[in-house]
């Protein structure tokens, strides 16, 4: 992610250079966070049959909204936790440092993650044959996993293409308030020093630019370049057992007018992925209660669509345990026929 190509710095260079320090630091810290993210293991991509068909055929993943994911308020949990960072950063007697966190806290008030900026997401599992994850994400076991090799998300450049809908960044989901803090923590004090030192050191000229534009600047630098990615990979300890990783796309929302595309009221982008590469796809894993022969049709697509041979296509082992509702409905009727046994 480079935030210098996603807005324009409306500053003199001596105000600019606090921008450009936190740039490069924010860039120094998410190749950091990408080499221990970067996956060493295939990534487990639960779905339906239909996006399974599409995956197959287009080679590419449909990447959501995160305004239009299934819980919306998914992303709040983090939110929380960074607006209690800024809240301590708030109590410093130092103006700027004190100004530079209302000034954040404002924007997440009237924007929560947006603002200027899409991000669109797919998700991935590193658990293999997961139940939980058949039943949340792959229609209660009906569907499919199709696992992919950590050869596809290996960074492969450092500059952005300019085509946004392939600056796909992958990031291994963090659970639980000590390490959401802790990275919260690091981004907004390291963004909160810069602006406070350049500001001191240049106070006439944050006086003749204008101390709000200066804040506004730093704040944008820090929403796009650290606190929306700390908070699109980071959810409650109760989630931990996902063991989640994310795919991430992001940018100014003009760059995806030419990729965004709708489909039952959701927004996507597609992002393409060489799924033909020989290992690319290391096998496919039919649900424990998909229908019969789904196996077969499965092969079947993938030697007509041109896949490499040899793809391993398995039926899951996974044991799903029974949906709580039919759980009881069945409690309750074997509880009413001992009832009437009992009578008789």
């Amino acid at each position: 992610m480079n935030s210098r190509a996603q807005h324009h710095y409306d500053l003199p260079p001596a105000l600019t250079a606090a921008a450009e320090e936190f740039e490069a630091w924010s860039r120094a810290r998410l190749l950091v966070e990408q080499h221990e993210s970067t996956p060493t293991e295939p990534l487990h991509h639960y779905t339906d049959e239909r996006a399974l068909r599409s995956i197959l055929v287009t080679q590419r993943l449909w990447c959501f909204s995160h305004e239009q994911q299934k819980d919306e308020t998914e992303f709040e949990y983090a939110l929380d936790v960074a607006r209690k960072v800024l809240r301590r950063v708030r109590c410093k007697a130092e103006f700027f440092m004190h100004s530079f966190a209302e000034c954040v806290l404002d924007m997440l008030a009237a924007n929560k993650l947006s603002g200027p900026f899409e991000f669109y997401l797919f998700s991935a599992s590193r658990h293999r044959d997961h139940g939980p994850q058949w039943k949340e994400y792959a229609c209660d076991g009906t569907g499919f996993a199709i696992a992919l090799s950590p050869t596809l998300f290996q960074p492969d450049k450092d500059d952005p293409y300019e085509e946004a809908n392939k600056n796909l960044h992958v990031g291994r989901v963090v659970y639980g308030d000590e390490p959401t803090f802790a990275r919260h923590n690091l981004s907004i004090r390291a963004a909160a020093e810069m602006t406070s030192r350049v500001g001191r050191a240049n106070i006439n000229l944050v006086k003749a630019t204008g101390v709000a534009s200066y804040l506004a600047v730093m704040a944008h630098e820090l929403l796009a370049s650290q606190l929306i990615w700390n908070c699109l990979t980071a959810k409650e300890e109760r989630f931990a057992d996902e063991r989640e990783v994310r795919g991430i796309i992001m940018n100014v929302k003009a760059k995806f007018d030419p990729w965004r595309r709708t489909h039952a009221g959701r927004r996507y982008v597609e992002h393409e992925l060489p799924l033909k590469t020989p290992g690319a796809i290391v096998e496919i894993i039919v649900g424990p209660k998909a229908r019969i022969g789904a196996e077969d049709d499965v092969r079947a697509l993938l030697k007509a669509e041109g896949y490499p041979d040899g793809i391993p296509v398995r039926r899951s082992a996974a044991v799903l345990s029974p949906d709580p509702a039919v759980l009881s409905t069945v409690v309750n009727a074997e509880n009413s026929r001992s009832g009437k046994l009992n009578s008789a």
